[in-house]
């Protein structure tokens, strides 16, 4: 897995991918911004109690909340995003390390922002419904940090598979090939969920997301191939 992650780390500067790289970290950049003032103008302006003292308290577990939420959300923005160039990334990969194994189905921009559109609608329910588990699990930070990364790790890793095993399986073989692998599926999803909420790390979480799980997926295949050939003699 590692090698893996390192090798993806690569790509990210490889001279073809400079264009989608800009383009991916600039519409990033202006994602981050928008949800920052978003956060920031909800944030400190509520007047309900006359003392101040209670209106303090009210907007820090607004403030608070909307952090968390904003926090979760921030990954499948950046998957959203990573939606648009995802076709592209996928190919490049798989045309520079696993020539022999190019995806044959062609994953438009409408299909890749509709499933990183589906991970952000269920990110927000999910986080809305965890936001009084999260509260209180302010008095055990650790546990409420394991709930939301390992929650959030796993509905982004179920999206970013779908992005990239789209292009090689139909659904019912994407959610089995998921299934066989969810254990390296999932760390990949927390790993790309902490970038997500790390600044400036952020802003390369959506292409190095895609571009990881394509590593990934094709790793698993050629050793599911491996295995077949080998259960075969």
């Amino acid at each position: 897995m590692f090698k893996i992650i390192r090798t993806s780390i690569l790509d990210l500067f490889d001279s073809k991918m400079r264009l989608v790289f800009l383009k991916t970290v600039s519409i990033s950049i202006i994602v981050i911004l928008g949800v920052t003032l978003l956060f920031w103008g909800l944030f400190g302006s509520v007047q309900i109690f006359e003392l101040n003292f209670l209106n303090k308290i009210i907007s820090w577990i607004i403030g608070a909340t909307l952090f968390v939420i904003a926090s979760a959300v921030l990954g499948p923005m950046m998957i959203v995003i990573g939606g648009i160039y995802s076709e592209d990334i996928a190919h490049h990969v798989e045309k520079k390390h696993y020539p022999n194994r190019v995806g044959h189905r062609f994953v438009g921009v409408v299909e890749s922002i509709k499933t990183g559109g589906r991970l952000l609608f269920k990110s927000l329910i999910v986080n809305i419904l965890l936001t009084p588990i999260y509260i209180v699990g302010g008095f055990f930070p650790i546990i409420s940090v394991l709930i939301f990364f390992g929650v959030n790790g796993y509905l982004l890793s179920r999206e970013l598979f779908e992005i990239v095993a789209s292009r090689h399986l139909e659904r019912d073989d994407r959610l089995l090939f998921w299934k066989a692998n969810r254990g390296g599926s999932i760390f990949i999803g927390v790993t790309i969920m902490c970038l997500s909420t790390t600044p400036l790390l952020n802003l390369i979480s959506a292409m190095l997301g895609v571009i990881i799980t394509t590593h990934f997926f094709q790793y698993r295949t050629n050793a599911r191939a491996i295995q077949q050939r080998l259960d075969m003699d």
